[in-house]
């Protein structure tokens, strides 16, 4: 018979299972693949599910993911904070996160007005689309990159498949842009 005055035993987590639940873990392929094909929407999801993961571990503080996700340049420093602290704390190489994040936020703000003019029409226009859409996912990346370490996933494996639902989010945008690349050569 159990001791009724024993306390429960709980199953600690290791020092590796900890280190893999501290961020979102993707490839850099699949994030480039999701960001190009959801015109760049998939930052928000992004942004929430990094913010998500932080939840308990900002206990007692109460953070809103969705929150942060939809005003993320006002939260890109303290994401890059937590992930080069997370770092230090394993041991890993420091990161100097600032400026990554510096250039997301100003690369975002100026793609943002950018998209806001006229272009001059035809290939051109295409290919500004794609670099107004494009450069700003290069720092992100970077940031995926170090959540990866921190995360004891460096090269992003454990979520690097594209699933069914991420098929879904990317067939409107890849539509999108097929229509875009045969308007170009219906319009010549």
């Amino acid at each position: 018979m159990d001791n009724l005055y024993q306390p429960p035993k709980a199953e600690l987590l290791d020092e590796q299972s900890q280190a893999r639940s501290a961020f979102f873990v993707t490839s850099l392929k699949k994030f480039y693949l999701l960001y190009f094909t959801t015109f760049s929407l998939y930052s928000f999801y992004w942004f929430y599910k990094q913010w998500d993961l932080q939840r308990s571990a900002m206990l007692p503080k109460k953070i809103w993911p969705a929150a942060r996700s939809i005003f993320q340049i006002f939260f890109t420093h303290s994401l890059c904070r937590l992930i080069s602290e997370h770092k230090q704390r394993l041991g890993q190489a420091a990161w100097s996160c600032s400026g990554t994040a510096w250039a997301y936020v100003i690369l975002t703000i100026v793609t943002n007005r950018l998209s806001r003019i006229d272009g001059p029409g035809g290939a051109l226009e295409l290919l500004i689309l794609f670099a107004i859409i494009m450069v700003p996912a290069m720092p992100l990346a970077l940031i995926q990159q170090q959540a990866n370490q921190a995360s004891g996933d460096e090269d992003g494996q454990s979520n690097a498949t594209i699933s069914g639902l991420n098929l879904l989010c990317m067939a409107p945008g890849a539509l999108l842009w097929l229509l875009f690349i045969g308007a170009l050569f219906i319009g010549e």
